[in-house]
C-alpha cells in the first residue's frame, strides 16, 4: 500500500454527483496536485481526506491505517487554506504556537518549535509582529509553518496561493518548493492553475464533471494527454478532426485531417484504419517558414492573420484554409537569418509526425 491512498471515492450534493469514484495513491514525500477548474469536485476531495465532509462511498487510508471515518483531530492532516486564517489578535509567533500550545506541550520546547518554523520559513525577525503588519506572501508562509509544526503526515493546501499578485505567486511557488524539499512532508494541492501545477508537483491528477481524467507527471500529462480534455486544460494545443486512412507500421499512421490533406502521425494509441481521431498539435511544436520546408516534416501553405509579441517568444494566428492555427515561436530558435512574418505574409507552417498526439474523437 502506498502512503496514502484513495479508493472509489463517492459524494453527492443532492442530485449533483460532486466526486465520481475517484481514486489515487500518493507516496510518502510526494508533491500530488488535484488540478481542473472550478466545480470539478478538487476541494471537495480534500475536505473528504481532511474529514471537513463524510464521503459517500469509498475508503480513505493513511500509512497503512483506514481513516475514512475518523474525526478531523485523529487524523494527523493540516491543511493550509487560501484566506490564512490567522487568528488577527495574536503575533506571528504566537500564530505558529498555536498547535503546539494547545497540545500540552512544554513552553520551552514550544519556543524551540516556533524559533526552528521561523527558519525554514524565513521570518525569524518578524516573530513579534502582528498579522495585520506583513505581506500576503509573508501571511502564507506563516500559515504553512501554523500547519507544520504540529508535524503532520499529511499537509493539505486548498489554493494556497489564489489571493497573491502574480510576481509573488512565482516567489511562493519556489518557497513551497524549497519549505518541501526541507521538510519532507506529504503534500496534496489543490488549484485550478495549471502553472502552479506544473511548477510544483511530482505527480498531478487532472480532474473534470467529479472524475479524475489522467494522473501523471507534469511532463507526462503534457507531452502524451489521454482525453481532449486535458490535451486543451494544460497548455494551449490546436485540435483537429480526421480519420486514419492505412497504418505504416507499428507506431505511425496516415491521417486524413478533415481541410488540410493526408499526413503521417505516430500513433501510440494503436488506432485502426477508418477510426475517427482528434489530433492535437502543441502551439509550439509548429515552425514558420518562409518558403515550403523539405519533405521530412508536415506542412501546409496559409497567411499570417495575428502576431503578438511576448518577450521570450511570439505567437502567431495563421489561416489554413478553415483552420486558425496558434503557432508559437521562441526566439532562441530562430536562426539569425530567419525572417520574421508580419502581417498578410505568406508562410508554411510545419511540423513533425512525432509531434502529432492522437485522441478518440468525441463526435
Amino acid at each position: 500500500m502506498d502512503f496514502f491512498e484513495l479508493g472509489n471515492l463517492q459524494k453527492y450534493f443532492g442530485e449533483n454527483h460532486v466526486v465520481d469514484d475517484a481514486s489515487f495513491c500518493v507516496k510518502r514525500g510526494e508533491v500530488f496536485s488535484l488540478l481542473g477548474p472550478s466545480g470539478c469536485g478538487k476541494t471537495t476531495i480534500l475536505r473528504m481526506i481532511g474529514g471537513f465532509e463524510e464521503p459517500d462511498g469509498g475508503k480513505i487510508f493513511l500509512d497503512n491505517e483506514e481513516i475514512t471515518n475518523l474525526p478531523p483531530n485523529k487524523r494527523k492532516i493540516n491543511t493550509v487554506f487560501q484566506n490564512y486564517a490567522l487568528f488577527p489578535h495574536m503575533s506571528v509567533r504566537d500564530n505558529i504556537a498555536f498547535g503546539p500550545r494547545t497540545s500540552g506541550i512544554k513552553e520551552a520546547e514550544v519556543e524551540k518549535m516556533v524559533d526552528e518554523m521561523l527558519e525554514i520559513i524565513r521570518l525569524k525577525d518578524l516573530g513579534d509582529r502582528m498579522p495585520a503588519n506583513i505581506s500576503g506572501g509573508q501571511k502564507q508562509r506563516i500559515a504553512i509553518a501554523r500547519a507544520l509544526i504540529n508535524k503532520p503526515k499529511l499537509l493539505l493546501l486548498d489554493e494556497p496561493l489564489a489571493a497573491l499578485d502574480l510576481k509573488l505567486r512565482q516567489y511562493m511557488l519556489l518557497e513551497l518548493d524549497r519549505i518541501h524539499d526541507e521538510v519532507g512532508t506529504t503534500f496534496i494541492y489543490v488549484t485550478h492553475d495549471q502553472g502552479e501545477a506544473m511548477s510544483l508537483s511530482d505527480r498531478i491528477a487532472v480532474m473534470n464533471n467529479g472524475k479524475i481524467e489522467q494522473i501523471g507527471t507534469p511532463a507526462e500529462i503534457y507531452e502524451n494527454p489521454k482525453t481532449r480534455f486535458v490535451a486543451s486544460f494544460i497548455g494551449d494545443t490546436n485540435f483537429f478532426e480526421g480519420t486514419v486512412t492505412e497504418n505504416i507500421d507499428r507506431e505511425y499512421t496516415k491521417i486524413d485531417m478533415v481541410g488540410l490533406g493526408e499526413y503521417p502521425a505516430y500513433n501510440d494509441k494503436k488506432f485502426e484504419k477508418g477510426d475517427r481521431v482528434t489530433v492535437s498539435i502543441r502551439p509550439e511544436k509548429f515552425s514558420i517558414f518562409m518558403k515550403e520546408p523539405g519533405d521530412n516534416l508536415n506542412n501546409c501553405e496559409g497567411v499570417v492573420e495575428d502576431i503578438v509579441y511576448q518577450g521570450a517568444q511570439t505567437r502567431y494566428w495563421v489561416r489554413v484554409k478553415d483552420y486558425r492555427i496558434n503557432v508559437v515561436m521562441q526566439h532562441n530558435r530562430c536562426s539569425l537569418d530567419f525572417k520574421q512574418p508580419t502581417w498578410g505574409d505568406k508562410v508554411w507552417v510545419a511540423w513533425h509526425r512525432d509531434d502529432v498526439t492522437l485522441l478518440e474523437s468525441p463526435h
